[in-house]
């Protein structure tokens, strides 16, 4: 009796794993072919256990978890170059974007400043067959990827840089940069405006807000401290009613104590002479009393109160060198100051980095026409370049036609106040984001931007630079991510100071391949 009992618990048993051996053997047959038909079918592919561009899902997991999840603006400061080469970072993200990592590579053939020859001497002369001849040799932009597009445009701002390349007396060459909060922070402006300079001559820093009140703004090679009571008041958030920005986009409001000083740096490649400051403000019923001093010496106290509303410039001419422009509101009203402007009486360029943090193109729109008609006449930039996208690429239901028609109209009404004006539409970053497997891809309406960007450009007479395509297109942000060193945050839609210093360089490399095909079509 006992041994049957132990035969039938033995038949148990064995029928009990031949079942769980069948359930096994049919969940791994049912999960095979929900894996398989994840190859079939595109509606599945987040369910695919491997993609050809990914790597082991194992190692994938150890190598994500050593990635830096910091913040993008917090990120930025820990990025070093120690101990990595321009080849190995060729290797990650091509010859192009490792060799226009730093500012020491724009090293012209001849003194950076002496852009001057003798007439028809020697095989690179692009000039005119009499008098000085301008020289600018092919490997001085040889590693970009990509070329100014419609850069025939840009006769107008070649013509004013030509003028100022042969130093002839009073040639200022104004670029205005308008963008995000690329342009905000001074990153790509400021590699531009360092290259610019050095190569045609420094003329001065240009347009800088009076305060950054609340906003992630900051410029580079310039004196610029302020108080910290003044109120932003920015064309992005539409704030003020009147609608009376200010050439840069931003009205600085403040009452008595407020205080800003601007001024030259002690050292550095540019900033370190001036020879002009002008303020940009704004005269009202209820304006206040401001306090100026130059190197410490008071001058005549400016009265901002008005009958009626106004746009005003207050100009101060000095010797060429260092100087400082002290502010301070002391009283009887709120004073609306829009910015500064350091020039110097040297031919050369002066770049005005106009940036509006969180701004869209749309934005600018609420600048109200007359004002920024009057702001831009007298700023008298012979280059309007725009550079937006970013923002705007954050909106899936982002309308085409509807983004397209309201840019012509940002173009024809920034244009305004200077119809003769060059322009140039700077095309965004690459935008990055995680696919539903967790991958950083392209946001979608990057790309769509891109193009409306380059028809606009076409359609009303501007040139184009297509950033997206220069970084290296689709999934750049990706890479530029994994790059040592890192030139995107954790964000995927910032670039840390190296990476915008790539676009920089870039951009400016391409500019003067479009000069040097000026200067010998002429």
């Amino acid at each position: 009796m006992k041994s049957a009992t132990a035969e039938f618990s033995a038949q148990d048993t064995s029928q009990a794993h031949a079942g769980e051996l069948r359930h096994l053997a049919w969940v791994v047959g049912s999960m095979a072919a929900i894996f398989l038909l994840s190859y079939a079918l595109p509606f599945l592919t987040r369910f695919r256990p491997l993609l050809a561009d990914e790597g082991l899902p194992i190692v994938r997991m150890f190598k994500g978890s050593q990635e830096s999840e910091l913040p993008g603006f917090a990120e930025a400061g820990l990025i070093t170059r120690a101990g990595v080469s321009e080849q190995q970072l060729a290797k990650t993200l091509g010859a192009h974007v490792a060799s226009n990592l730093g500012e020491a590579r724009d090293t012209p053939p001849q003194d950076a400043r002496d852009v001057r020859g003798a007439a028809g001497q020697g095989p690179d002369a692009t000039g005119p067959s009499s008098g000085p001849a301008l020289r600018i040799a092919p490997e001085e932009y040889a590693d970009i990827p990509r070329s100014i597009e419609f850069a025939q445009n840009l006769r107008p701002f070649f013509t004013a840089l030509e003028r100022s390349a042969m130093d002839k007396p009073g040639a200022i060459t104004r670029i205005a940069h308008y963008g995000d909060s690329a342009v905000a922070a001074d990153a790509i402006a400021s590699t531009a405006r360092r290259r610019f300079q050095k190569r045609f001559g420094d003329a001065g820093h240009g347009f800088i807000l009076i305060s950054r009140g609340n906003m992630h703004y900051a410029h580079k090679d310039v004196l610029h401290r302020t108080s910290k009571g003044w109120s932003a008041e920015s064309a992005v958030q539409k704030s003020i009613g009147e609608a009376w920005y200010g050439y840069g986009g931003v009205q600085l409001r403040g009452r008595a104590g407020e205080s800003a000083l601007i001024g030259t740096v002690k050292e550095g490649p540019i900033g370190t002479r001036v020879s002009r400051f002008e303020l940009f403000y704004q005269r009202h019923k209820r304006g206040g009393h401001l306090q100026v001093k130059i190197d410490g010496e008071a001058r005549e106290p400016i009265d901002t109160r008005a009958d009626t509303r106004e746009d005003a410039f207050e100009r101060y001419d000095l010797p060429d060198g260092p100087h400082t422009l002290s502010l301070r509101a002391v009283g009887g009203g709120e004073s609306r100051l829009y910015g500064v402007v350091l020039e110097r009486d040297e031919p050369g360029v002066v770049y005005d980095s106009l940036g509006l943090v969180g701004g869209r193109a749309q934005r600018l729109l609420n600048l109200k026409a007359a004002h920024i008609k009057r702001q831009i006449a007298h700023r008298d930039p012979d280059l309007l370049v725009l550079g937006f996208g970013g923002n705007e690429s954050a909106n899936s239901w982002l309308n085409m036609e509807r983004y397209e028609q309201e840019l012509v109209q940002v173009v024809k009404h920034m244009r305004a106040g200077k119809p003769k004006m060059a322009c140039l539409l700077f095309a965004p970053l690459d935008q990055g984001e995680h696919d539903k497997r967790g991958k950083v891809v392209t946001v979608e309406t990057l790309p769509q931007i891109v193009e409306v960007q380059r028809r606009v450009a076409k359609r009303l007479g501007c040139a184009f630079f297509d950033t997206f395509t220069a970084m290296g297109g689709e999934g750049s942000m990706a890479r530029w991510r994994k790059s040592r060193p890192r030139l995107a945050t954790s964000d995927l839609r910032h670039a840390t100071p190296e990476g915008y210093e790539v676009i920089g360089n870039l951009y400016y490399k391409a500019m003067l391949e479009a000069f040097a095909t000026h200067l010998k079509s002429r």
